[in-house]
């Protein structure tokens, strides 16, 4: 029975995720690749709300996507600069903090992307600059439509020989889930 915190049965905290979801959307004009991202979050955010499974009771985030949409933000697609090399795809997490290390003007990212002529949105670390664009040397020829992610605090970022990433990992991510940013 739902409480009356709960809104049409969804509860109040997952309702107020899905705001910051809402939010996120209006922060900048959606792309139909922003449109496929959001709504693949609110997804899955939506299916959460419905499980029975009070593991995470307490804990400041039920999963990634709602740590994503509570913290997140939009990167701005953009072409990959001339002095940063395009690495091997399906590296995403060592591609971008080693680039992140050659090049220390730039900040390590995870979160959500959505290739280009893909309508699928998918985990995916890259880079940003100081003004939101995005430097992406995993899919430097693929290019990208759609980011929606955080910039993660330097002491978070994956290390060789780590090659995942942070948001994916148990060992990293449930003390984010637990605790928050």
């Amino acid at each position: 029975m739902p409480s009356d915190a709960d809104v049409g049965g969804i509860p109040a905290e997952v309702t107020a995720v899905r705001d910051v979801v809402g939010a996120a959307a209006l922060a900048r004009p959606r792309s139909p690749s922003e449109q496929a991202l959001l709504q693949w979050l609110g997804l899955h955010i939506a299916l959460e709300s419905q499980l029975d499974h009070d593991g995470t009771a307490g804990w400041k985030h039920r999963s990634v996507y709602e740590l994503v949409a509570a913290h997140g933000r939009w990167f701005a697609p953009a072409a990959l600069p001339a002095e940063v090399q395009a690495l091997p795809e399906r590296q995403c997490y060592a591609n971008a903090a080693a680039t992140e290390c050659k090049h220390p003007h730039l900040s390590y990212a995870e979160g959500f992307a959505v290739a280009d002529g893909s309508p699928v949105p998918t985990a995916h670390a890259w880079c940003t600059d100081a003004n939101g664009q995005v430097i992406d040397p995993t899919w430097s020829k693929l290019g990208g439509s759609a980011y929606l992610g955080i910039v993660l605090p330097p002491a978070l970022r994956p290390r060789p020989p780590r090659s995942w990433g942070v948001l994916e990992a148990p060992d990293s991510l449930y003390p984010l889930l637990c605790r928050g940013l």
